[in-house]
């Protein structure tokens, strides 16, 4: 019996000691789980005062509260963004330094100004669309809509400036104009909030501008729209056609976007994510003030996100020789 005794005691014993070793300690947690323990930094590629820099200033404080870490704002402006994606590109991949960009990387890829493009980051999501975009001229221009332009540009070749962001969206305006028979003087300028000042002083004659940025002017009667840039009619400029319909075959809309340098741990990519959409979905003070903005809370996951930003590019190579001078 005891001898019974004392085998069952070393089974129990070994049992015990394999239960245990089985079990282990628990993991210890990785920098992604820790994720963030440090401020976060939105890289803006585009100068203060602009559609991205307001959009990522707005949602920034609501990520604060979201993640329990300071997410600050930082403008690096010039290239219609490439200076800024080329810098975050290169950045440390440790979940700390993110990427507010638009359509502009995609026009700097297909005109050949950089050799990379969203592929080479880890994308995160779009987290806002800018109001409408509207080409606007000083009350007092001697034209009205699209068809005016080209038909007084024409009279006067080179009189009239409109802006355009090399690189960026705009370009892919006045390469439009230009192709639907505009003379115009394409001058090069930064991002949104260096342009108006611009035609506030009467330095050119026409920008293409987020709306809800130039509405008090029109409404003042400095300013008047001479077309929609976006691909569609806007609910709340419904008399004002399109660059489309006005027969230029060009036009967008502004996402922006958030992108991580490549190589992110998928988790931080994914938990950043998730924190921006809980905000641009739910958080009704979030929501009333890009109310304020004239836009309406936009949100896509990373996969939707990447189709969005495939799609893009796809129109944007098949001009690409355009973009190029070509």
């Amino acid at each position: 019996m005891k001898k019974l005794l004392s085998v069952l005691m070393i089974l129990v014993l070994a049992m015990s000691f394999v239960m245990a070793a089985g079990q282990g300690e628990a993991p210890a947690e990785s920098a992604a789980d820790k994720w963030p323990q440090q401020p976060i930094n939105l890289v803006v590629a585009f100068a203060a005062g602009g559609n991205s820099d307001y959009n990522a200033r707005a949602i920034s404080k609501y990520l604060t509260k979201e993640l329990g870490q300071p997410v600050v704002v930082t403008n690096i402006a010039g290239s219609g963004g490439s200076i800024a994606a080329a810098q975050v590109k290169e950045a440390k991949n440790d979940g700390y330094t993110v990427l507010v960009s638009q359509l502009s990387m995609n026009i700097a890829q297909a005109a050949k100004m950089v050799d990379f493009g969203f592929q080479d980051f880890e994308v995160a999501c779009v987290f806002s669309a800018s109001a409408d975009e509207v080409l606007v001229a000083n009350a007092d221009a001697p034209f009205n809509n699209v068809q005016e332009l080209i038909a007084e540009s024409k009279k006067n070749p080179g009189k009239y400036k409109l802006t355009a962001n090399t690189g960026a969206s705009t370009q892919w305006i006045a390469i439009g104009l230009q192709q639907a028979g505009a003379q115009l003087n394409v001058v090069s300028s930064g991002g949104s909030g260096e342009r108006l000042p611009l035609l506030l002083g009467r330095h050119v004659d026409l920008i293409p501008m987020p709306y809800n940025m130039v509405q008090d002017y029109v409404d003042k009667g400095q300013f008047k729209y001479i077309a929609n840039v976006s691909n569609q009619r806007s609910a709340a400029l419904p008399d004002l056609p399109t660059l489309r319909e006005s027969g230029v075959n060009a036009g967008y809309s502004y996402y922006n976007t958030m992108f991580f340098p490549k190589g992110t741990d998928a988790k931080i990519v994914e938990k950043f994510s998730t924190a921006v959409g809980k905000i641009v979905n739910t958080n009704a003070d979030y929501q009333k003030e890009i109310a304020a903005l004239f836009q309406a809370p936009t949100y896509m996951n990373t996969a939707d996100t990447i189709a969005h930003w495939t799609k893009e590019l796809q129109e944007m190579m098949a001009i690409s020789d355009l973009l190029q001078g070509k």
